[in-house]
């Protein structure tokens, strides 16, 4: 009776497989956002999972030797990324600069929705955002405030924080909070960008870093500006 249960639900997964081979998880956040073309969308944050990839096999060896990915395993079921470039970043950067992973940042884009003095910072160049990045996210290059030559947009940059320049400096009364982004825990882009606002006095209980990147945020399958919406 137990081998024939197991046999009928091992049919129904597959078949609902072949029907539907995406789905999302219980845990999702619906958002909206303006891209930067202007257009109003709206899409689903969650973590997808393609049924279909539950059908290849793999052992324990397997997976923590590496050898997983050079199995003849499809295209729709491969989650990679280039990690040979920066250091590994510490946990935390700064003691009043919360660091956040998905729960948390999924969290925070809910919240965005209705609290227009949040906002969600992808720090990285422009080719690396017009690539691939999370929905919702703007994009602020650090070099606007690495680079000595990008001074004008490092000023419209502060004015888009909510930060009002005075003489001598700056006023942070109306400075929004922000959470940073950019590749993955070997990135010194955001933290670069981070630390570059707290020398201008930024208030660093506002700014928060999302240390994973893109690279955590793609291997667990989470939406992407790639995923179809």
């Amino acid at each position: 009776m137990l081998k024939t249960l197991i046999s009928s639900l091992l049919i129904l997964s597959a078949t609902y497989a072949e029907i539907k081979p995406t789905i999302l998880h219980d845990l999702s956040v619906e958002i909206s956002y303006t891209t930067p073309d202007g257009k109003v969308k709206k899409v689903t944050i969650a973590r997808d999972m393609d049924l279909r990839c539950r059908q290849i096999p793999f052992n324990a060896r397997e997976y923590w030797e590496g050898n997983y990915a050079s199995r003849d395993v499809a295209d729709f079921c491969k989650k990679t990324f280039i990690t040979t470039a920066g250091k590994i970043a510490p946990m935390k950067m700064h003691d009043k600069v919360e660091t956040y992973g998905e729960l948390e940042v999924l969290d925070f884009l809910e919240d965005m929705q209705d609290d227009k003095e949040l906002l969600f910072v992808d720090s990285r160049k422009p080719q690396w955002y017009e690539s691939v990045s999370i929905p919702s996210a703007i994009n602020i290059p650090f070099t606007y405030f690495t680079d000595s030559k990008n001074i004008k947009f490092k000023q419209e940059a502060l004015i888009r924080f909510g930060v009002k320049s005075i003489e001598g400096g700056y006023e942070f009364t109306h400075a929004k909070t922000i959470l940073f982004f950019c590749n993955g825990v070997w990135c010194r882009q955001s933290p670069q960008m981070i630390e570059a606002l707290l020398a201008l006095g930024y208030p660093p209980q506002k700014m928060k870093w999302y240390r994973g990147g893109m690279q955590s945020w793609l291997s667990l399958g989470m939406t992407s500006t790639r995923s179809p919406q």
